[in-house]
């Protein structure tokens, strides 16, 4: 290692790799992203790529594998469903600009619990980032998603912390290094745990960062005054955020502090036996069908966000009466105007994920495509927000105001990007034409040059009057005007005397060394350009993140009355009614999973009426042979 690991490149990786000790580390050289030492060999195994090593004939071999950096994502995703760390290392210099060693920097660090990539977050589920803190005998759970930007705590008993840390199915956990809460899960193969040093979790530091970072004199708006465990906790996540992205944060929501009891608590194992997201049973192993979830049989919403809505209304419903009645009115409105249904369904069917859209937009890592899918999506809003201007149901009416149309953002964007923009930024063609004059400029000058060359040459042909005037270029000299002796009493005295030939001369002009100087370095101009008009509009959209934010909340909640109008529509589901008098009664009871698998199979559901109080019928006593269908009445 002694003799490789001194020279500067090598000096400058392992400088590096010291601010990411618990991170696998991929180091961009050209075209490809290196891992050394003993990254490379654990990122050769897990990856099942060649190990091969650096500085072998020298008797000192350092193990090194690389991936091409275009690929690199797939690689990375790889990685983080086993369970690692990765920090991404990056040229942040022109190496063509550089004077000595390129300079390189962490540009971000990917986790399981910020992982963005579309081989690691499904598009109706959430991916928690959560954190656990302590203070004065209370423990508290923050949560975050970073593809989405919601961000809640909470704070509970210690002992409740592990259910909580379940139902969230959070992918990575931030412990203080020394909390002894959870101790058993240390070796949980259900969320990768990650310790943080202890003071990241004081109120001191943690109520400062999340001041600071949301430009907040108190934190008595987000419901943190006097929960120390809370503030804590929220601001580890933040704290950690910073550290791995390397990124504006800007489309996180404030951290808002929920009670577990504003919604109901089901635990995991309620959960699971219910059947409410996955089967109890795989279906490989002759248990029931995917579809055999309520999950299933409820969703049909068109949209990420709302996919994710729906699922997090299953996994804590709401206890609130007028909440209820309020998301029952509205879904009510919807299914008696099947027309109006349709046309909704049909204007959501055409907007992308917003949340996930805008994320990568504020954390720099969006490509011209995602881009161009935010402000197509936006620019659907106003035909979607017409749709529903004169309904009656409170709920439609708040989330018809709620829906931001944006223009100014969409339009940005799309006056702005091309058409078809390519999947990277450096492969060209990203910014539309007539957007930028000197990229338009340049772009003529690259695709037209051999014109603008025959145009100069027929010009001065008829200025200087010499029929076999040529204008031509070559790699040394670069263009060039050639003019043969029998004509060079006719050379205008503006003509500059570039180059001797046995039977020429040639010449150049202030406006052919203008134009040269522009058509060499085009290509490169060009692209220069593009990167920074594309950063400039990436910027400025991110600037109205939490316009965004809204809108597709408003978008989330829209789809999820949709969907269950359609769902009530199509299953012939009935609105209940609720009462104070302590009784339960249901006439012919359906069960919506078994109904569905029953009616795939050409079989019929048989109806249950039921009837419960709080005094003579409190007890139901249900018998009968197995299979004849006990579990599905209770």
């Amino acid at each position: 290692m002694a003799s490789d690991a001194s020279t500067p490149l090598m000096r400058q990786y392992n400088s590096i790799k010291q601010q990411v000790p618990g991170a696998l580390l991929m180091f961009r050289l050209g075209d490809f992203y290196e891992l050394f030492f003993e990254d490379a060999v654990v990122a050769a195994r897990e990856l099942e790529i060649t190990l091969t090593a650096r500085n072998k004939e020298k008797g000192n071999a350092i193990p090194m594998c690389g991936v091409p950096y275009h690929a690199a994502e797939g690689y990375v995703a790889r990685l983080i469903q086993r369970g690692y760390r990765v920090a991404i290392c990056d040229q942040v210099e022109d190496p063509k600009l550089a004077k000595k060693l390129v300079r390189r920097e962490i540009t971000r660090i990917v986790t399981p619990g910020t992982a963005m990539d579309a081989n690691l977050v499904r598009a109706r589920e959430n991916n928690y980032l959560a954190a656990v803190g302590q203070a004065g005998g209370r423990a508290a759970v923050a949560h975050v998603d970073l593809s989405t930007g919601e961000f809640r705590v909470t704070e509970v008993e210690p002992a409740e912390v592990a259910g909580v840390l379940e139902q969230l199915s959070a992918r990575e956990v931030l412990f203080p290094g020394e909390l002894p809460l959870l101790a058993q899960e240390r070796s949980s193969p259900r969320f990768t745990r990650t310790e943080l040093e202890d003071w990241i979790f004081t109120a001191d530091y943690a109520g400062r960062t999340l001041r600071d970072h949301f430009k907040l004199l108190t934190l008595d708006g987000c419901g943190l005054a006097n929960r120390p465990a809370a503030t804590g906790a929220a601001g580890a996540i933040l704290h950690y955020l910073r550290d791995t992205q390397r990124a504006a944060l800007d489309h996180l929501d404030r951290p808002t502090f929920y009670d577990r009891a504003d919604s109901m608590v089901l635990d995991a194992v309620t959960v699971r036996n219910l059947e409410l997201i996955e089967p109890l049973f795989a279906a490989d192993a002759g248990g029931p069908k995917p579809e055999a979830t309520v999950l299933a049989v409820l969703d049909q919403t068109l949209t990420g966000m709302g996919g994710r809505l729906l699922r997090q209304r299953l996994l804590r419903p709401s206890m609130e009466r007028a909440e209820i009645e309020e998301r029952l009115d509205a879904a009510g409105e919807l299914l008696q105007q099947t027309i109006l249904r349709a046309e909704l369904r049909k204007q959501l069917g055409a907007i992308l994920d917003l949340e996930r859209l805008l994320a990568k937009i504020t954390l720099g890592s969006a490509g011209p495509r995602d881009l161009l899918a935010l402000g197509r999506s936006l620019e659907k809003i106003p035909a979607l927000k017409r749709c529903f201007d004169t309904q009656q149901a409170l709920r439609l009416r708040a989330i018809h105001e709620r829906l931001d149309e944006l223009p100014d953002v969409a339009n940005l964007i799309l006056e702005a990007i091309s058409d078809e923009p390519p999947l990277a930024i450096a492969d060209g063609g990203t910014i539309r034409a007539g957007y930028h004059a000197e990229l338009d400029e340049l772009r003529d000058l690259s695709q037209n040059g051999r014109q603008y060359i025959a145009q100069i040459e027929t010009r001065e042909r008829q200025r200087t009057g010499i029929q076999s005037l040529k204008v031509r270029f070559n790699n040394v000299f670069g263009y060039y005007i050639e003019i043969t002796r029998a004509n060079l009493h006719l050379a205008p005295p503006d003509y500059e005397r570039k180059q001797t030939l046995a039977g020429a001369e040639r010449y150049t002009t202030p406006e052919l060394k203008d134009y040269e100087h522009k058509v060499l370095d085009a290509e490169d101009k060009i692209l220069t350009l593009e990167k920074e008009l594309f950063a400039d509009v990436r910027k400025r959209a991110a600037a109205h993140a939490q316009r965004v934010r809204a809108t597709a909340a408003a978008v989330a909640e829209l789809d999820v009355t949709a969907c269950l109008a359609q769902v009530a529509a199509e299953n012939r589901y009935q609105r209940p009614s609720f009462s104070d008098d302590g009784e339960m009664r249901i006439l012919a009871g359906r069960h919506p999973v078994i109904e569905r698998l029953t009616d795939q199979e050409s079989g019929h559901f048989i109806p249950n009426d039921l009837y419960l109080n709080d005094s003579t019928n409190l007890i139901a006593i249900i018998t009968g042979p197995n299979m004849g269908g006990k579990s599905t009445y209770l």
